[in-house]
């Protein structure tokens, strides 16, 4: 019995160490940028020593790799197609499955991109984070490409559908609107429904090949 406690305690203690560390870094990741944030510093504004540090993420990149998918998930250790938010846009009604994409849209928008954008800055003077966020951006246009599937009732969009849906979900456009222009994130979301109305019923009309040259990514952690 004692021994099973202090297995629990010592999982307890990792698990704690690990959020910790996490937080430490999307917090200076995002008042200092990519090049000013250190693992040393990361290492002490967490409490914990660099050998800690690196014990569980074995670079810089990999370390603000964890931050986005944190921020993604809201912490949670799950796939995102597996998260219950995400699942309801496959339910009910079209005006349902769209208000339910733009919530889970807006949600993702909103923890995770400030912290995507220290990935930007990254990527413009790192070969391997640029070719991380190469990565992420086809990943993302999977994910679009699924997610408008359920939405809009076609597993088998075309590829201009999926491409002006990439576009217009991306950060840019979302720092853009919430940024730089005042919008609330309930009016991005009212936005975003119309925006997928304007889709419904006209997917099959769209010019461009079917959107499948990105099968082989799967589900991955990047928001539709």
């Amino acid at each position: 019995m004692a021994r099973t406690y202090s297995s629990e305690l010592r999982a307890e203690r990792s698990q704690q160490t690990r959020a910790t560390v996490l937080a430490s870094a999307q917090a200076l990741f995002l008042e200092d940028g990519w090049v000013a944030t250190t693992m040393g510093r990361v290492a002490e504004h967490a409490g914990v020593s660099r050998q800690t540090v690196y014990a569980l993420h074995a670079s810089k990149l990999t370390l603000l790799d964890a931050c986005i998918d944190a921020a993604l998930s809201g912490g949670r250790a799950r796939r995102l197609r597996d998260l219950p938010e995400y699942r309801l846009m496959a339910d009910g009604d079209f005006d349902t499955r769209a208000r339910a994409a733009a919530r889970w849209l807006s949600g993702a928008h909103e923890r995770s991109a400030r912290i995507q954008r220290v990935l930007d800055e990254a990527a413009v003077g790192d070969p391997a984070a640029a070719a991380r966020l190469v990565e992420r951006e086809r990943n993302r246009l999977a994910e679009v490409r699924y997610a408008a599937g359920l939405v809009l009732a076609d597993p088998d969009l075309p590829a201009a559908v999926v491409d002006g849906l990439w576009t217009l979900t991306s950060r840019d456009v979302w720092l853009k609107l919430v940024g730089q222009r005042g919008w609330t994130p309930q009016a991005w979301q009212e936005w975003f429904v119309r925006l997928l109305g304007t889709y419904r019923g006209h997917a099959r009309d769209e010019p461009g090949t079917t959107a499948g040259a990105v099968d082989d990514v799967g589900s991955v952690g990047d928001p539709a």
